[in-house]
């Protein structure tokens, strides 16, 4: 429901993106942070030492082109309005890939004390648990420290590929004209963590200019900007810029707002 998409996004950047310590006043909190961020901290955080490796092999996933998204979960607390799925990875992985699906489908691990669990948009995931199987539960007092072991051990295995099915979040902000220059301002992110973009400025249903941003680092925090030189004496009365973004695996979305709105 790409509506639904535009609404969320819209909720978030109007919020400023909630931050992981406002999130837990959420009646799921990790719903709110891995919106923007891979890693979901328990309240009582890990140590930055543990913390930095779990994002360091979380980074290394994305770097193999492959997506993971973790959430550690240490009491019920983290868990917010539904404590009762404390102690049950599994069913709060399934729970939880349901709420970030306008966002994120792909591999999603669930680590709490007692053990781990694994969602990926209700597909399978028997790759995945054969290597789950043979780890030791985490434990409190190492949650850190073996989710970011559980990740190295998902990739090493080959275990977290996963078709990227979701297109790119885009949303065009801003469009404005002035001394030859066409200012741009857009939001664009994908779960894959990277897209290109073509910006297209369309007056009478034809293309008048296009240019192509390269693939890059995408993020809901912080939007795009791009300013376009303009061909001496084009007009852009009743003209729009489009901008089509593309994910790695090719799946495309694209915004659009008129020139001066």
């Amino acid at each position: 429901m790409p509506g639904l998409r535009v609404l969320v996004g819209a909720a978030l950047l109007a919020c400023v993106l909630v931050a992981a310590g406002g999130a837990r006043a959420d009646g799921d909190p990790a719903s709110d942070t891995l919106v923007v961020q891979n890693v979901f901290l328990p309240y009582e955080a890990p140590s930055h030492a543990a913390a930095a490796e779990l994002a360091q092999d979380v980074a290394a996933v994305y770097a193999a082109g492959e997506r993971v998204k973790v959430a550690l979960v240490a009491t019920r607390i983290d868990l917010g309005a539904i404590p009762s799925l404390f102690g049950k990875p599994s069913q709060y992985a399934a729970f939880l890939g349901k709420e970030l699906a306008e966002f994120y489908v792909g591999p999603l691990l669930i680590v709490m004390p007692s053990g781990y669990g694994i969602y990926d948009g209700g597909r399978s995931t028997a790759a995945e648990q054969a290597v789950l199987a043979r780890l030791a539960a985490p434990g409190s007092a190492t949650l850190a420290s073996s989710a970011a072991n559980a990740v190295g051990q998902l990739l090493h295995a080959g275990a977290l590929r996963s078709k990227d099915i979701l297109h790119p979040y885009v949303l065009a902000l801003l469009a404005r004209a002035g001394g030859g220059t066409l200012t741009v301002q857009y939001y664009l992110a994908d779960d894959s963590g990277k897209a290109s973009a073509t910006l297209t400025v369309e007056r009478a249903g034809h293309a008048v200019l296009a240019v192509r941003v390269p693939e890059r680092a995408t993020s809901l925090t912080r939007p795009e900007t791009q300013k376009l030189t303009l061909p001496h004496g084009l007009p852009l009365d009743g003209a729009r810029v489009c901008i089509a973004a593309t994910d790695p695996s090719g799946n495309r979305a694209t915004s659009c707002r008129k020139i001066g709105g």
